[in-house]
């Protein structure tokens, strides 16, 4: 057996990776023979080899079954059926009064009216809490492991001060694996590719996984960009932990490239206007201290130079807002157990499992001897943000739902789950100071009973302003520095998106109020319910239900899946005294059984719909339910391109909304196999967004992939092309779109000067996720359920020329003024200009068949819930036109 006797950074452990090697992790600890070290339980050492989530699980549960020090708890599962779970470290006094020690943190989170001599009875008895957080990324592999060491380290040593210290003065919370399905999904290859020895060769296979690698979860989403969409059970999980603890600092571990060094920070500018300087500070003082760390090693490290703390959906950044300390680790990765580096050094994955483990105890050794102050800042921040909303000049966000009602109940409970306080108005009230996102002046408005009030004299003030806010201003050095580069050809250092304001992601009616509204509010306790059921009498003709919300768009889908006959009105209708719009749902009673009542009640109730009935036929204006326009919706059987060259990202959110948000099925095929499968089997056929990976769609399909998509789309297929799928459709060699992707213009000054064909063609700058102002044509099918105006995000480099109305339509078209095109976010003026009036949905007819272009993906992250109409109409009404 092993000596627990060992040198290293908590322990001595010979790791078997060929060679047979003595490997240092901490100088010279000791270890109780009580706590099990991995070899024990599982079979290897540490960083011999890339522990399995079943392997991690197991472990955690030995170290916890092992010593009074330690606990686990699960938080969720994810979508494959993983146990997501956490350990909780600290001293056996502190696990004896964890329920005390989580009250009072509650309380500190929650500080009004909190008397003084409780506050300071809280600071001197309470412990810090910190959150490390391992391996969201499922194929950064050496931080899941790092959380074994830590946690080993913690409850094992016997000569180390600072682990005393740390679990005297510390709750230790330890998330293993936030994405066990992804780093399975790693697992799972590198064992597949790997022969009898690890190959440091990094063009070996093993080092370079197939799509759609391990870094996101089963829906394919990037879970270090779900914090405020909570739209993955990983993320809700994590989220309601937080909420549980308020810890003081948050860090989230990751792996980057395989020839870089370790990052931590303070982070790189832009930072998010609403992080306080003394945030800042604290991320300073834990840089600082790793530093100390690692140069005590010998390790090398970097700090500022990237990754910003701007977009609030990281895991470093959310929790920021809530008065946390946020920081990301970044650990160059092996992507495997041994890799060759461009500096002519050999990099093992012990090596990157030391870095995270040396930084983990620098961060709990902060945080141990600077207990009273962490827990003093964080009760700061969460008095000063009440405060702060107080003088704001928006102090509230009023949102009246009247015409969107669904849509705001999802956006109010998705504010709730995350810890802001949203209240609801039980009668009609004014506010003399309302100003919507338009910029009109404030004026004196009347709201109606159940307008939703978003107060930002809050603790969780500062969340709430960068979700709800129509902007969220850059550091002007930063913006400065960056028109430089652009200027220059040098690409932006902008990390991800610049705008997300949710008001405008949801499409919904929001005002800004400078002063507080005088009414009857009551705080929301629970989720808002939708409300679903059966409103009219009982000799019923049929049964309608407005077309335009996610409500109306699952109903569809029971219905498609009980077998129910569903029709759809090509204009909108009157009947009695109700207005019903464009390609509102109609099922007649008179093609179906007895039992139809029952089945839409049902179908009402499980979705949350309000359906209408009616006893006769008869419309005061508008389509009659005879018309010709009244067209019958076939039930969609829809096939979805899979595999490179599609974006995961693309793929996956799109497959998430149709099965767990619509519930309708979708078949994934492999894009390489679209040439040779049946389409026929399909009505629709969507093209997710695409990566420059083997040659693309051109690539992967070729000549005999377009001729058989175009032959059925001729039969009647409906082809969905989504970003680089739409401008694949545009080629000459395809011919399936009549647009072009434009190309960069060149300036004023050089307008009148000949184009040369032999000069390359540069793309528009790309614009970084911004939100733009599109005009939608509500008259045709692709726009039902919007209004004349819709927000819509633009993450690219794509601008497509307008189609030619005598071969399609442009159903959605940016704003044609520049000067009111950007809504909120980074557009360059070149790319600002050159967007205006092109084409963001478009649609053109062949044979009996049709084509739907999206210029940019319509589906953010799942957060994008105003642009999603789009998608439905698309996939549920285009079969049937």
């Amino acid at each position: 057996m092993l000596k627990k006797t060992m040198l290293g950074i908590a322990f001595y452990c010979l790791i078997l990776t060929g060679w047979g090697q003595a490997f240092e992790y901490y100088p010279e600890a000791r270890y109780r023979d009580s706590i099990p070290t991995l070899k024990e339980v599982i079979g290897y050492d540490f960083g011999e080899r890339i522990a399995s989530h079943a392997e991690i699980e197991r472990y955690v549960h030995a170290l916890a079954e092992s010593s009074p020090r330690a606990q686990v708890f699960s938080y969720g599962a994810s979508w494959q059926g993983r146990d997501l779970y956490c350990m909780i470290l600290a001293s056996a006094d502190n696990m004896d009064r964890l329920d005390e020690i989580r009250a009072g943190i509650s309380k500190l989170a929650d500080p009004e009216g909190l008397p003084n001599d409780e506050i300071e009875g809280l600071l001197d008895s309470l412990p810090s809490i910190v959150w490390l957080a391992y391996g969201v990324h499922g194929n950064e592999i050496s931080s899941p492991d790092a959380a074994l060491l830590t946690a080993y380290h913690l409850l094992a040593a016997e000569n180390d001060p600072a682990a005393d210290e740390i679990l005297r003065n510390t709750v230790v919370l330890i998330d293993p694996t936030q994405n066990p399905d992804g780093r399975d999904r790693f697992v799972h290859y590198f064992q597949q590719t790997t022969g009898r020895w690890p190959d440091a060769d990094p063009q070996a296979a093993e080092h370079n996984e197939a799509w759609p690698r391990g870094r996101t979860n089963h829906y394919l989403f990037d879970l270090n960009r779900d914090w405020f969409a909570m739209s993955q059970p990983e993320t809700q999980g994590k989220v309601k932990i937080y909420l549980e603890w308020f810890p003081q600092i948050v860090i989230d571990l990751h792996e980057m490239g395989g020839d870089s060094t370790y990052y931590f920070g303070p982070p790189a500018l832009p930072y998010n206007p609403e992080l306080k300087e003394s945030q800042l500070d604290w991320l300073e003082r834990l840089g600082r201290n790793n530093a100390r760390w690692f140069d005590r090693f010998g390790l090398d490290y970097f700090t500022r130079e990237v990754f910003d703390s701007f977009y609030p959906g990281y895991g470093e950044e959310w929790p920021m807002f809530h008065g946390s300390i946020g920081m990301t680790y970044e650990q160059a990765s092996v992507r495997g157990l041994v890799l060759d580096r461009a500096d002519e050094t050999t990099m093992n994955f012990r090596d990157t499992v030391r870095s995270h483990f040396i930084a983990s105890i620098s961060t709990l050794e902060l945080a141990a001897r600077n207990r009273r102050d962490l827990l003093a800042h964080f009760l700061k921040l969460r008095r000063s943000a009440i405060e702060e909303g107080r003088v704001r000049s928006v102090r509230e966000f009023l949102f009246p739902a009247e015409t969107q009602r669904e849509r705001a109940a999802r956006l109010m409970n998705l504010l709730t789950r995350q810890g802001i306080v949203v209240e609801r108005a039980a009668a009609p009230f004014r506010n003399p100071s309302a100003r919507d996102f338009d910029g009109r002046s404030a004026e004196d408005r009347e709201f109606p009973a159940g307008t939703f009030r978003v107060r930002l004299d809050q603790p969780a003030q500062r969340l709430a302003a960068t979700l709800l806010s129509k902007e969220a201003a850059m550091n002007p050095e930063f913006l400065e520095e960056q028109v430089e580069r652009f200027e220059k050809g040098q690409p932006p250092e902008i990390f991800d998106l610049t705008a997300w304001s949710l008001p405008l992601m949801f499409n919904i009616d929001v005002f800004e109020a400078g002063e507080p509204s005088q009414g009857r509010f009551t705080a929301l306790d629970g989720p808002v319910e939708f409300g679903g059921g059966v409103e009219g009498g009982t000799d019923v003709l049929a049964y309608l239900v407005p077309w335009g919300s996610p409500a109306a768009v699952r109903f569809l889908a029971r219905l498609h899946q009980d077998e129910i006959r569903v029709f759809s009105a090509g204009d909108s209708f009157r009947i009695q005294g109700r207005d019903f719009p464009a390609g509102s749902l109609i099922v007649k009673t008179a093609d179906h059984s007895a039992d139809l009542p029952d089945r839409i009640r049902r179908a009402a109730e499980l979705t949350g719909t309000a359906v209408y009935a009616t006893d006769h036929s008869w419309v005061e204006e508008g389509v009659n339910f005879g018309s010709d326009r009244v067209r019958f919706l076939k039930a969609p059987r829809v096939a979805m391109a899979y595999q490179a060259p599609t974006a995961p990202g693309s793929v996956g959110a799109t497959r998430y909304v149709l099965e767990r948000q619509v519930g309708h099925p979708v078949t994934l095929l492999h894009t390489e196999q679209i040439p040779q499968v049946d389409l026929s089997r399909y009505d629709v056929l969507i093209l997710p967004d695409g990566m420059a990976v083997s040659g693309g769609y051109d690539g992967r399909l070729g000549e005999r992939g377009a001729s058989q998509i175009k032959q059925w789309i001729q039969n009647g297929g409906t082809l969905i092309a989504i970003a680089e799928a739409a401008n694949w459709l545009a080629g000459e060699d395809v011919g399936l779109l009549s647009t072009k992707r434009e190309h960069r213009r060149p300036p004023e000054s050089e307008d009148e000067k000949p184009e040369n064909a032999d000069e390359p063609k540069e793309l528009p700058a790309p614009t970084p996720g911004a939100i733009l102002r599109a005009q939608v044509d509500r008259d045709h099918w692709l726009g039902y359920g919007f209004e004349e105006s819709a927000p819509v995000m633009v993450n690219s480099r794509n601008i497509f020329t307008p189609l030619h109305r005598t071969v399609g339509e442009n159903v959605v078209r940016y704003e044609q003024d520049p000067e009111k095109l950007v809504l909120s976010g980074l557009v360059w003026k070149e790319s600002r200009d050159q967007l205006a009036g092109k084409a963001f949905l478009m649609h053109q007819r062949h044979g009996r068949g049709r084509v739907v272009a999206f210029a940019e993906e319509p589906n953010v992250r799942a957060f994008s819930e105003g642009m999603l109409q789009f998608l439905f109409n698309a996939i549920f009404l285009g079969p049937s036109q």
